[in-house]
């Protein structure tokens, strides 16, 4: 008698689309609308944190608090490569490129540090701040101007804020940029402020940009047409009103468009905004019960909420990518919005654009050194028709192999394979085998193929797909029917995201 496959589905954890919020199909190598494999791409690390990333003209900018880089796979302290808090890498290797000025602060060395990083919209040239009053030589205390071309520091431009520059972001004629500072050039501006750029020297002048913030800035946006500055901090007020760690002001003369009272709740700051042309996303850090660590997306115009995750563990980079949105944070618990529970940290995410929803990616870094934060900043290095995604921060490791500040992410090929499947058979009743498994987990693809196989065939008798993640991995059945009573067989499972398959040990079963 010729068997006849009949399929159950046995789910210990619920696991479904609409905990995702979004449709899933069959399994690909790496899984839409994520871009980027789990697995990390051979990169140059460096000795200490690297706070900021950037990248233009094929290459990859690097600012941090480190003395030295090396290659992958080097121990730390060996095969070292002097770099004094800025390294200019090739984007589509991650290797050091001879473009190399030193950032340094001669009256307190061990505080000379690049926080932030941004390049012109003409890809031109590059912008630099943090705590340094040298840079390549030229005297530009805590912001610079770099030229991509000759890598060579503009001298011209010379703003002079009065302390540390923590983010910058730049439109086609004028830098924006907030810190701790509370004076430019002698004048006075309120933690923020912004430049016009004289095209034929370089030079930095002085705006009417001046949103007076009681606080430090730590981030600050533009909306794509250019028409409002969102701008993130610890600071509790703007313009006089009242607007804990976030508002949105005019980009001219910095007036408020939007104070948000208590928005971001008072035991949370803003360390990072992202946008696009509908909404910007903030990364919030919490201290203490109360405080909130997920994002938050805003809605540019209304300036309503679109919508709030709550997970746990302080965010500090954010970024936009094709419908994405990726971000560093040490997230440990996402259970209020029904995703995993407390538990391991997870230092990097990927959220629908629309709902705030985890994706199927998640490789994995580690504390590291400092704060003990993980990572720090992340980037789009466009090579060709080849995108890489640049994360950098404070860890020591990724995805558990030694990898200190630096690493990056490309579209493929995928090398991270599902986990092997592990089954058991039984014969519940007369001709009949029952195959148990449990989904496997993969790192970059969480609806993945299984194939059952009986005895020596290749071919699948039964063919079926699965969604699980790494908090949720239900078990999936199959019930083989027609079989001879006292008959003998073997079942193997196989796991597979399209490029890598897992096969089980085989199962043998003799039938009722």
């Amino acid at each position: 008698m010729r068997a006849r496959a009949t399929a159950s589905f046995i789910s210990t954890l619920l696991v479904s689309t609409a905990l995702t919020g979004v449709a899933v199909g069959p399994a690909e190598a790496v899984q839409v609308p994520v871009s980027f494999t789990a697995a990390a791409l051979p990169t140059y690390q460096t000795n200490g944190v690297a706070w900021a990333v950037a990248s233009a003209q094929n290459k990859v900018f690097v600012g941090g608090t480190f003395s030295a880089v090396r290659p992958p796979g080097s121990p730390a302290g060996t095969n070292q490569t002097p770099r004094a808090n800025f390294v200019t890498l090739d984007a589509a290797t991650g290797t050091p490129t001879s473009c190399a000025p030193s950032f340094l602060l001669p009256s307190r060395p061990t505080l000379a540090s690049v926080r932030a990083l941004n390049v012109s919209p003409d890809g031109r040239t590059l912008y630099i701040g943090g705590a340094f009053s040298s840079a390549g030589g030229v005297s530009a205390p805590y912001l610079a101007a770099l030229d991509i071309a000759s890598c060579k520091v503009f001298p011209a431009f010379v703003p002079r804020p009065s302390s540390y520059v923590r983010t910058i972001v730049t439109t086609g004629s004028t830098v924006y940029f907030g810190g701790d500072f509370s004076t430019v050039h002698g004048v006075s501006r309120g933690f923020v402020a912004a430049v016009g750029v004289v095209r034929q020297t370089g030079a930095g002048v002085l705006t009417a940009f001046h949103p007076v913030f009681d606080k430090p800035v730590t981030a600050i946006a533009i909306r794509p047409d250019g028409s409002a500055v969102a701008v993130g901090g610890r600071f509790d007020h703007v313009n006089g009103s009242f607007s804990h760690a976030l508002a949105v002001v005019s980009p001219g003369l910095g007036s408020t468009y939007r104070a948000f009272g208590n928005f971001v709740m008072s035991k949370s700051v803003v360390k990072g905004i992202a946008v696009d042309s509908t909404a910007f996303y903030t990364a919030n850090e919490g201290t203490g019960a109360g405080s909130f660590d997920g994002r938050i997306a805003v809605y540019w115009g209304s300036y309503a909420q679109r919508w709030r995750d709550l997970c746990l563990g302080a965010t500090q980079t954010l970024l936009v990518y094709r419908s994405v949105l990726y971000s560093g944070s040490h997230a440990h618990n996402c259970s209020p919005m029904g995703e995993f529970p407390e538990g391991a940290r997870h230092f990097l995410l990927a959220e629908t654009l629309t709902g705030g929803r985890l994706l199927s990616w998640f490789p994995n870094l580690n504390d590291g050194i400092g704060e003990g934060i993980g990572s720090r900043a992340m980037t789009i290095a466009s090579v060709g028709a080849k995108d890489y995604l640049y994360v950098t921060g404070e860890f020591t490791r990724v995805n558990g192999a030694l990898q200190q500040g630096i690493t990056r992410f490309g579209p493929g090929p995928d090398t991270t394979a599902p986990y092997t499947p592990t089954i058991a058979a039984s014969s519940p009743s007369a001709g009949r085998a029952f195959v148990v498994w449990r989904t496997s987990l993969d790192t970059d693809d969480s609806t993945l193929t299984y194939r059952v196989y009986r005895d020596t065939s290749s071919t699948p008798i039964f063919t079926t797909t699965a969604t699980s993640w790494f908090w949720s991995r239900p078990y999936t059945s199959f019930t083989d029917t027609g079989l001879a009573s006292g008959s003998t067989h073997t079942y193997r499972v196989s796991a597979s995201d399209g490029v890598n398959t897992r096969t089980s040990a085989a199962a043998t079963v003799r039938v009722r």
